[in-house]
């Protein structure tokens, strides 16, 4: 196949070229295909874009083709995407012409008439234009400050990210080529050396350090400054670095050695900013003492002191030394440097956080909610690019030939675009970001806490925004029903009397309160101030029609969810509990006391108390009950393991370790109990005679463990899970990422999270039989794999997956 035979319409045709011949084949194809008048041209470069946004997913995942082309061009220019955008913002849906997602749909038809293979489909738009010259480059925290090197080849960012925290881009290709490690605090600070070999950043952990850009070595850490190091320079013959730090003062370090220099002292407050000038023989400095100051750097003197009405947060020379300009609240104010004195007027009609210099005769400045490009004798804004604010600090780097921008964030994605180019439509889920999902895994809802909003999503991915309610606590997890018809989410009553605390029930179809379930007040002490300081734990029974939660101290309270009649007040040692659950069968109400170590079972049929033990808790609770059986065992700081059996409340005593049992599994039955010691040794039991069936070692401590009919699955701190034959205990696989361990045994799908993709597997497989683009902090799979997830590349976004599993549906 040639590229002129290239049939976009024909999804076999891009297939067997990435099969053949690879990535790059393809995307050369289209290349050619995108410079020709024809109406495919557009589409051929829409899906060279899509190409590019995966390349790194697809180089590893080649079967992902369809799957990554499908998501990204679907949702293009399709008539329902409007609603996924910010409203108001123009998109290539209002485009008459529009026809990608057709293409996309017809894709689908041809790659399920196959019936053979999986694949993820995105239910909501996915982040990455397709259209325009946007890139964003991921980072894992938030970013503080960018820089471009002196030939813009190379972009580099300071982040929150612990110890990784400096990064070096590829501007051209997008992909960070260096990543440094050091500072133990985020980097405020970041500036190239005139020649771009050395890099040199500033910390909150007061330090700041040079670095190698080639190989990413430390070269020196200039450590223990008066306060966090706001701003770094390099002086013009690259000999020098000036650091400004919150304690007032700049000190000065010669490059080659690392050692001081010299330390200048007269702001009367935190130092924001410093700039050399062209010349190297002044330093200038910007302040919130509401001045800027010049500096001799022959002899230390202050030789002028500029004032301002407001903090100064960027100071910058021209290139030809004519002008300083600085930035701050009221505008951008010039200064002659001959004279050092200020140039009648401001520049910009707004107050600016950030400016650079741009040739000798423009300004690049970065306001509140856009960039500009500003004449710098007249002032006037010759281009300006909006962007939607963050409510975040956010800082901004202009390209040396002052056509594009790298524009810092909270959620860790720069963008970087054309300061006069138009905006891609931003979407909803940028702005609004998840922080929390529950339910019940393959339950038919969930629940995604953003942070605005909070969205009930059901099992076919129909999502619904649940009315604001301001006495619902902000910081407590919700609960949702086995079959999906309840929500469960605290309330905060705050500065009523009398003070109850209460769950409020609300019906998930109509999202209207259904009941509040209070505890009845002889139950809360008269000194009970109200407002909830710590976690609800809280929990339905496992046929839905009871909730049991512990809204005060020493107690639990179980209501029938139907009427809200309360059942039981089961009380404990007077402290909060820390978990709140039923047993598999619904027989028995669990309780535990993270203070005084203890585990309770109540029996819900009659409120008494079934068991009342000790049991340890750090890091969780070292529990575990069988699934087929009325067994439970509980883990002991001793290293002992009590199997308890059920209703009569008899117990056996294994001695697993002499270090304290941190995690435990029981298997369907009972009859076998495994055991995770701070030892790294996972110990398996035949807990109808106590023997010892299995030592499963591991290189990491492994603090989870299920034990199924024929396998146990372990989970540890080395970031991996692992399956061992529970006859032999020989280890049959090692998942490079985390799961947990009780998933893999009872669920229909599941998945690996880690530093990559995340992986999707069907039950007890050891292979995953698909994967998704991004790594992924937290999942929730629903009924018929419906996946709620919260992203980690794409920081905190929140995911509406289907999983399409052929061999699911040939078995139905």
């Amino acid at each position: 196949m040639t590229d002129s035979t290239l049939s976009l319409a024909d999804f076999s045709t891009l297939e067997r070229l990435m099969q053949e011949q690879g990535l790059d084949a393809l995307q050369a194809a289209l290349t050619q295909q995108g410079q020709g008048p024809q109406e495919d041209a557009r589409t051929a470069r829409l899906i060279q874009r899509a190409l590019s946004l995966d390349a790194e997913f697809l180089r590893a995942h080649p079967e992902a083709l369809f799957q990554c082309l499908y998501n990204r061009l679907r949702w293009f220019d399709a008539p329902d995407a409007a609603e996924h955008f910010v409203p108001g913002e123009a998109g290539p849906w209002s485009d008459p012409r529009s026809s990608v997602w057709r293409l996309a749909n017809q894709w689908r038809q041809q790659w399920e008439a196959r019936g053979d293979a999986p694949w993820v489909e995105s239910l909501r738009p996915l982040p990455g234009p397709l259209e325009g010259t946007d890139q964003f480059f991921p980072h894992g925290a938030q970013v503080l400050c960018a820089a471009y090197s002196p030939n813009g080849a190379l972009l580099a960012t300071g982040t929150w990210e612990d110890e990784r925290n400096v990064h070096v881009w590829d501007v051209a290709t997008g992909q960070c080529i260096q990543t440094m490690e050091g500072h133990d605090g985020e980097v405020r600070g970041i500036a190239w050396s005139p020649d771009g070999s050395r890099l040199a950043s500033g910390s909150r952990d007061h330090d700041a350090c040079i670095w190698d850009v080639e190989t990413g070595a430390l070269l020196h850490a200039m450590t223990g400054q008066e306060g966090q190091v706001t701003s770094v320079a390099f002086s013009p013959d690259g000999q020098w670095l000036a650091a400004a730090n919150l304690g007032w003062r700049i000190r000065l370090f010669d490059v080659a050695t690392g050692q001081e220099v010299r330390t200048l002292k007269g702001h009367e407050q935190s130092v924001l900013s410093v700039d050399f000038h062209p010349s190297g023989r002044w330093l200038a400095s910007g302040a919130s003492d509401n001045t800027a100051r010049i500096w001799d750097l022959q002899t230390g003197a202050q030789v002028a002191r500029i004032p301002t009405e407001t903090s100064v947060s960027s100071v910058a020379f021209s290139p030809n030394g004519e002008w300083l300009a600085l930035s701050g609240m009221d505008g951008i104010i010039r200064v002659e440097t001959r004279d050092w004195k200020r140039a009648p007027g401001a520049c910009g009609q707004a107050p600016y956080s950030q400016l650079g210099w741009i040739g000798d005769s423009r300004l690049g400045a970065l306001t509140f909610n856009r960039t500009e490009i500003l004449d710098a004798r007249s002032g006037d804004v010759l281009a300006a690019r909006p962007y939607l604010s963050d409510g975040f600090q956010r800082s901004a780097a202009f390209h040396p030939d002052g056509r594009r921008f790298a524009l810092t964030a909270a959620d860790g994605r720069v963008l970087v675009g054309d300061v006069d180019a138009a905006p891609s439509p931003t979407l909803l889920a940028e702005q609004d970001r998840v922080k929390n999902l529950w339910g019940p895994a393959e339950g038919m809802r969930g629940v995604a806490r953003q942070k605005q909003s909070i969205w009930s999503v059901d099992a076919e991915g129909r999502a619904d925004t649940l009315p604001p309610d301001y006495r619902e606590a902000p910081l407590q997890p919700w609960r949702v029903s086995p079959d999906g018809a309840i929500l469960a989410c605290p309330l905060m009553y705050l500065g009523e009397r009398p003070f109850r605390p209460a769950v409020q029930l609300i019906d998930a179809r109509s999202q209207q309160p259904v009941r509040a379930l209070s505890a009845p007040p002889k139950d809360i002490p008269a000194q009970d101030k109200g407002g909830i300081a710590s976690t609800v734990p809280m929990a339905f029974s496992p046929d839905g029609q009871l909730l049991a939660a512990s809204l005060l101290k020493g107690a639990v309270h179980v209501w029938r969810v139907s009427d809200g009649v309360l059942l039981h007040t089961l009380r404990g040692p007077r402290e909060p509990a820390a978990l709140v659950d039923f047993t598999p069968d619904g027989a028995y109400v669990v309780s535990s006391y993270e203070s005084s170590s203890r585990l309770l079972l109540h029996d819900v049929r009659s409120g008494a108390v079934a068991i009342d033990t000790q049991a340890a808790v750090h890091p969780t609770l070292a529990y575990a009950a069988a699934k087929l059986a009325p067994r439970i065992a509980v883990g002991q700081e001793s290293g002992d393991v009590l199997l308890f059996d059920l209703p009569t409340g008899k117990h056996q005593t294994l001695h697993v370790s002499e270090s304290p049992v941190i995690g435990l599994g029981l298997s369907p039955s009972g009859d076998v109990v495994a055991a995770c010691s701070q030892d790294t040794w996972v110990r398996v039991f035949d807990a109808r005679t106590g023997g010892r069936l299995q030592d499963l070692p591991h290189a990491t401590l492994a603090f989870a463990v299920a034990v199924g009919d024929d396998v146990i699955v372990t989970q540890a701190n080395d970031m991996r899970s692992r399956i061992f034959d529970l006859q032999t205990g020989a280890l049959h696989v090692t998942l490079n990422g985390c799961t947990a361990p009780e998933d893999v045994l009872d669920r229909k799908y599941w998945e690996t999270l880690g530093d990559h993709p995340v992986a999707f597997h069907r039950r007890k497989e050891r292979a995953p039989f698909v994967h998704f683009h991004d790594t992924m902090e937290e999942t929730l799979i629903l009924r018929d794999g419906l996946v709620l997830g919260r992203g980690r590349t794409e920081r905190d976004l929140l995911y509406v997956l289907k999983l399409h599993d052929p061999r699911a549906r040939s078995a139905g």
